[in-house]
């Protein structure tokens, strides 16, 4: 194999894990059904859900798939508790808005681990609400599980305002796709990497396998981007290389510098022909059949 069919196998690999990458994450959403629990309506993570063990202060919730979780308190004095609630949840956050959500609302994005934490508080007639969800990686299907709860929140007969959706809106324009992305965000910034690499592979294959820099060589002593195949135990090593004819010597050039001499007056014998390539030693150069025949009608005088 030469470098280049190296070079096109390489982006072949990519492109196909880019596409299962792409296949597998697009079903990690847990869906929605809509319920109505402890007075509210809404679309809640789809799937078994079962009460909060150990809630304190008042709060009663229930936990979810997507590691959603929903509580609800009444408080004498709703305003003042989701204040407090705001002040001392979201000093951390990375992102807040505050959301015309019935009475009051607030929703805030901190970081957790590899992931984020979606928060949202908000009160009505007497009764806080607190929402939450742990994503474990960066992609947007927590924030998205978040997002529909509360654009189908209807408590009492009254649903969210219309102006919420433009609020969560101007919320996801100011987070930076490198903290959460959308899966179409994740797979260019996946395949930009790819691209990436594949240049500077491509590029260091072009300089790896270009003619040394000087004056006295004419075109027919160099052949530049011939394969270099080495092998060794348990390895084998792939990579451009420029193949020159000086005096009674062969060489190898890499990256412009000699990288191995062969002298043809007592190692002619020890090469060895094969269909568009020759052999010495545990190396192998491979060439295209115009260069190959070239080569060996005048290594063979």
């Amino acid at each position: 194999m030469t470098w280049k069919r190296m070079m096109i196998l390489m982006g072949g690999i990519m492109l196909l894990a880019l596409a299962v990458m792409f296949y597998f994450l697009s079903r990690l959403d847990v869906g929605g059904d809509p319920r109505e629990i402890m007075g509210v309506r809404s679309v809640f993570p789809a799937g078994e859900y079962a009460p909060v063990a150990g809630a304190e202060n008042g709060w009663q919730g229930y936990a979810f798939a997507g590691r959603f979780r929903f509580f609800r308190r009444p408080s004498a004095a709703a305003a003042a508790d989701h204040l407090e609630l705001a002040r001392r949840n979201a000093a951390s956050a990375w992102r807040q808005a505050d959301l015309d959500l019935f009475a009051g609302g607030l929703l805030a994005l901190s970081r957790a681990n590899k992931g984020y934490r979606v928060l949202c508080v908000f009160h009505r007639d007497g009764v806080n609400y607190w929402v939450d969800l742990v994503s474990n990686s960066s992609l947007d299907f927590g924030l998205q599980i978040v997002e529909r709860f509360l654009l189908n929140l209807e408590i009492g007969g009254e649903k969210a305002p219309p102006a919420l959706a433009g609020q969560l809106a101007a919320l996801r324009g100011r987070i930076s796709p490198f903290a959460i992305q959308t899966l179409p965000q994740m797979m260019v910034l996946m395949a930009a990497i790819f691209l990436l690499v594949m240049g500077i592979t491509w590029a260091a294959n072009r300089l790896g396998g270009s003619c040394p820099r000087r004056d006295n060589h004419s075109g027919d002593e160099c052949t530049p981007y011939a394969t270099l195949r080495i092998s060794g135990f348990a390895r084998r090593q792939l990579s451009a290389c420029c193949l020159c004819r000086e005096g009674d010597f062969l060489v190898i050039y890499r990256f412009r510098r000699p990288y191995l001499k062969i002298d043809l007056r007592s190692e002619r014998q020890e090469i060895a022909w094969e269909r568009t390539s020759f052999r010495y030693r545990n190396i192998r150069v491979i060439m295209a059949y115009e260069d190959f025949a070239k080569w060996r009608l005048r290594l063979m005088d």
